[in-house]
């Protein structure tokens, strides 16, 4: 059985942001195995005006292979209550598959790794939390990559990380 090592990012803008992202976070650990968590970050929105997002990310070890994995994704966001209505609109839960050790993905529905990840933050800081030695398929550190970036709207809440049931 093949076992992928997966960064999941997580954002929520809507409601109680971090009781959600750690509910999502307890229902990612029933899917495999939670490696690691990161920080919380709160941002900046991207798209029309709404409240602020606070984002983060699971290292998680799965036998999914990502098309089901992001099937299961779509699942919780909406037990959470995520409908999907205005690209970029405020969410109560967003999760994405933002990169697969050793694994591109690049079809209609999903690519991998996540098409915006070496452009927002707001995802590659939370990766490079759980994932520090994380390179991107054309062999680019994605901690170089990070040195580069523009964090304006990016605020990292001093010494809090996501939790999940159960989780250390």
């Amino acid at each position: 059985m093949t076992v992928f090592d997966v960064v999941v990012g997580l954002g929520a803008n809507l409601g109680d942001r971090q009781s959600t992202l750690e509910v999502a976070a307890g229902e990612l650990g029933r899917l495999g195995r939670l490696v690691s968590r990161s920080r919380l970050y709160e941002t900046e929105p991207v798209g029309p005006p709404q409240p602020k997002y606070l984002n983060a990310a699971v290292r998680l070890e799965c036998s999914l292979e990502p098309r089901a994995l992001l099937a299961e994704l779509h699942a919780i966001e909406r037990r959470a209550g995520r409908v999907r209505r205005e690209r970029w609109g405020p969410r109560v839960l967003d999760l994405d598959i933002l990169w697969v050790a050793g694994h591109t993905v690049d079809s209609e529905e999903l690519v991998i790794p996540h098409p915006e990840l070496t452009r927002r933050a707001f995802a590659l800081l939370p990766l490079l939390d759980v994932a520090p030695e994380a390179i991107s398929p054309d062999g680019l550190s994605y901690r170089d990559v990070s040195m580069t970036l523009d964090r304006t709207g990016v605020r990292e809440l001093e010494q809090v990380r996501l939790n999940w049931p159960g989780g250390s």
